[in-house]
């Protein structure tokens, strides 16, 4: 079974924190707020392609986004 995994990063990219949502040991996006918490984007990486159960993928979203707004 595959593992979501949520990790808070502060690359020196950003000015925000982001929170990096992680699959089985592989960054596959992250969700970072630099034009405000109404403005929130999910950057995905260019990885092979992969499949995602819906319910999973939105609820680990959810999570993300309520890590990134403590």
């Amino acid at each position: 079974m595959k593992k979501f995994e949520l990790v808070i990063g502060s690359p020196t990219d950003y000015e925000e924190l982001v929170v990096y949502i992680r699959l089985d040991d592989i960054n596959i996006c992250l969700i970072q707020k630099e034009e405000g918490i109404n403005r929130i984007k999910i950057e995905f990486f260019n990885e092979k392609e992969i499949t995602l159960y819906l319910e999973e993928f939105l609820d680990v979203l959810s999570k993300a986004k309520n890590e990134l707004l403590k």
